[in-house]
C-alpha cells in the first residue's frame, strides 16, 4: 500500500454542528451527544450567528468585533466543557442576515452530518401560520440531517442563560 492509498483510507471525523443562541442547555447537548455516541470521535462545532438584519448594510465582521469576541468567549467555556467530556470541539462565530441563513451557509461550507438545534419555544395560535421559525427554515434548507430538541421541557436546572 502506498502513502497516497493510505491517506485516502483515513476517514475525517463526523462533524456535528450545534448552533448556540441566547439559551444553552448542557443537559440537551449531553442527551443529543449520547444518542449520537455511535460515531467515533465526532467533531462538535459550536456556532453563534450574529444577526445583521439590514439588507443594505455590509456583512463585514469588523464592525461587530466586540460582539464576536463576547460570543467566542462564551462558546469557549462550552467548548472547554465538551473537551472535558472527551469530545473534540471547535468554536465558530458568523455574521449573517439572520440566524437560519448563517446556519445553512455553514452547513453548505463544511460537510456536516448533522445539525442539532435547541428550540426555544413552540409557536402557538395564528402566529405559526405566518412566520417560520429558525428550526423550520434550517430543516427545509440544510443539506444534512437536522435534529431539534425543545428547551421548554427542561427544568430550570438544565438551562443556562447566556447573554451576549
Amino acid at each position: 500500500m502506498t502513502a497516497i492509498e493510505n491517506k485516502s483510507q483515513v476517514k475525517s471525523p463526523v462533524k456535528i454542528l450545534i448552533p448556540i443562541g441566547d439559551l444553552v442547555s448542557r443537559q440537551l447537548i449531553t442527551r443529543a451527544l449520547h444518542v449520537l455516541s455511535t460515531f467515533k470521535n465526532p467533531l462538535v462545532v459550536l456556532l453563534h450567528v450574529i444577526e445583521v438584519p439590514s439588507r443594505t448594510g455590509t456583512l463585514d465582521p469588523e464592525p461587530y468585533r466586540n460582539e464576536i469576541d463576547k460570543a467566542e468567549k462564551k462558546l469557549k467555556e462550552l467548548s472547554t466543557w465538551l473537551e472535558n467530556q472527551d469530545l473534540k470541539a471547535v468554536v465558530k462565530v458568523a455574521v449573517a442576515r439572520n440566524a437560519a441563513d448563517g446556519i445553512v451557509e455553514e452547513t453548505e461550507r463544511d460537510g456536516y452530518l448533522l445539525v442539532f438545534l435547541m428550540k426555544r419555544k413552540v409557536r402557538k395560535g395564528w402566529k405559526r401560520f405566518f412566520t417560520r421559525s429558525v428550526s423550520e427554515q434550517v430543516v427545509r434548507s440544510a443539506n444534512c440531517l437536522v435534529m431539534t430538541a425543545p428547551l421548554e421541557q427542561l427544568t430550570g436546572t438544565g438551562r443556562e442563560s447566556s447573554k451576549y
